[in-house]
């Protein structure tokens, strides 16, 4: 059985370190959704890399994702990595604009609850499994990040009401995974924001403390075992 791999985010941090293990797992297929390739993919064949150039803060476009059907097959098992999420707005509630707030549903709610449907719908016959890369803010609520909190709460909510949707399935799982507080762009554009609990953001940096996203992804990938 051929392994199909979607990483969504996929041209760095956790999601390109995701795609670069991805890479080296045996009669796979990676599709990378994100809106540009990484260099280090370039060389890859389509036979396996294949790049859906998407911008997930705009509208979910179903056609433009159906461009995957003439890639899965009827008997290929497929994994979906919900990586993309932003952060944006680190603000107070009252001081967004309205452009701010539908970018952070766009791409942490819309899109991957769009695209979950749509794997759910198309390929009711494949084995599937989703991962849904969480975070500990979806846990408790942070000052600031009341956005970029409720997305990963909601997320983590939808995938346990999906699991019990389908706990009679042998085909289809989900999981939701924190790879913890990763050495990333989004990580320094929290240092370098203004919020209540800087600090200490600032202090696992100074401590060395970060994980690195290649570390995250080997971790994530001991723990779903990539059949």
């Amino acid at each position: 059985m051929r392994k199909v791999i979607i990483v969504s985010g996929a041209n760095r941090g956790l999601g390109k370190a995701l795609v670069d293990l991805s890479l080296q797992s045996q009669n796979t297929l990676v599709i990378s959704i994100s809106r540009s390739l990484h260099d280090d993919h370039k060389s890859f064949s389509i036979d396996q890399l294949a790049f859906l150039k998407y911008d997930l803060s705009t509208p979910f476009d179903l056609k433009k994702i159906q461009l995957i059907n003439k890639l899965i097959g009827p008997y290929d098992f497929i994994y979906f990595f919900n990586n993309a999420g932003v952060i944006d707005p680190i603000n107070e509630v009252g001081k967004f604009s309205s452009l701010d707030i539908e970018v952070s549903i766009r791409v942490n709610i819309e899109f991957p609850v769009n695209f979950i449907n749509y794997l759910l719908n198309t390929y009711s016959n494949n084995r599937i499994k989703v991962i849904n890369i969480t975070s500990g803010a979806g846990n408790r609520g942070i000052a600031n990040w009341s956005l970029y909190c409720a997305a990963k709460a909601y997320m983590k909510h939808f995938l346990a009401v999906l699991e019990l949707e389908n706990k009679e399935s042998t085909n289809i799982s989900f999981l939701s995974v924190d790879p913890g507080v990763m050495n990333t762009s989004m990580q320094n554009k929290i240092r370098n924001s203004s919020f209540p609990d800087i600090k200490q953001f600032e202090k696992l940096k100074e401590l060395n403390k970060l994980i690195e996203p290649k570390e995250s992804a080997r971790k994530i990938f001991d723990l779903i075992y990539l059949e």
